[in-house]
């Protein structure tokens, strides 16, 4: 499993991922950087998450578990 922290009004709520259920990573735009959102994760069932970990970041943890990169 893989932790992804989104940001939201109240601070952060924490998604535990399976890597093979990671469609699509992408970095986030300067707009949403902005507001704290690094990367954009698109999973099979298309959930949308908005994450505070870089794009990177969540690559190196999909590898390291595994997954698909």
């Amino acid at each position: 499993m893989i932790r992804l922290t989104t940001p939201n009004s109240s601070g952060y709520v924490t998604h535990y991922v399976a890597p093979d259920n990671i469609a699509r990573v992408t970095e986030a735009s300067t707009n949403c950087q902005w507001h704290g959102i690094r990367a954009i994760v698109k999973l099979f069932d298309g959930t949308v998450l908005e994450c505070s970990e870089t794009a990177h970041d969540i690559n190196a943890a999909i590898t390291k578990a595994g997954g698909a990169a």
